[in-house]
């Protein structure tokens, strides 16, 4: 709750994900709180797929970063508030997004990686068929299979407060015009192939997971098997 709460108010965008990340915690103790064998395999399966999902996230944070800025050349910066009332000029190599509101307009200069990180913030919001749906319906489905209905309960209210500021973040980057810094497009800056490669698989798995997850699911459940039985 605390993670949900005052996520609500950051306008940092890393600040966000860390308190995210709380809110996020609140379910993995939740499903450790119950000590079976499925609320172990809730957990494992939160866990990884969770990592997975921050870890695009920031990946693709980075990637626009990289984007945003065609050599060492210079521009505005927002240092002190999200409407823009304190800025500077400064020269670097790639732009290091700090704040929500310099994620605007990044659908229109960089639409695949602006649609992969709505994909990746519907998914810690829970929204199906994404991972991150599963993930807590697993730990909720856990919970209330055990009698801990109030405590599903919560989780279920802070799920749903928490997908307020994911889908603030959206909102910013696929529907707010972008007034502080020059035009963007791919040919400003170049991602590696990796880069590329590592967000793209990334992505994939969290959108196509519906559609054959056995594979995280079985490993996860065998994991939960030997480490309950010892």
């Amino acid at each position: 709750m605390i993670g949900t709460v005052v996520g609500l108010g950051q306008y940092r965008l890393k600040r966000l994900f860390a308190y995210s990340t709380i809110s996020h915690v609140g379910f993995l103790l939740l499903s450790l709180a119950i000590s079976s064998e499925s609320s172990v395999s809730a957990f494992l399966f939160y866990i990884v797929q969770y990592s997975l999902t921050n870890v695009n996230a920031f990946f693709i944070i980075l990637a626009l970063g990289y984007l945003s800025i065609p050599g060492s050349v210079s521009l505005v910066e927002n240092t002190g508030s999200e409407n823009g009332e304190s800025i500077k000029m400064v020269n670097a190599t790639s732009y290091d997004i700090q704040f929500i509101s310099q994620l605007q307009g990044q659908f229109r200069a960089n639409p695949v990686l602006g649609l992969s990180l709505a994909i990746c913030l519907f998914s810690m919001a829970g929204v199906p068929p994404l991972v991150g749906f599963f993930a807590k319906y697993t730990v909720l489905y856990t919970a209330i299979q055990n009698g801990y209905l109030y405590l599903a309960l919560v989780a279920i209210l802070a799920s749903v407060v928490s997908a307020a500021y994911y889908l603030r973040v959206i909102r910013v980057i696929h529907f707010s015009e972008d007034t502080t810094l020059p035009t963007k497009s791919l040919e400003n800056g170049t991602v590696s192939s990796v880069h590329s490669y590592v967000i793209s698989t990334l992505t994939l798995a969290i959108t196509l997971f519906a559609a054959n997850p056995n594979l995280l699911l079985n490993s996860t459940s065998i994991m939960a098997l030997s480490l309950y039985s010892t």
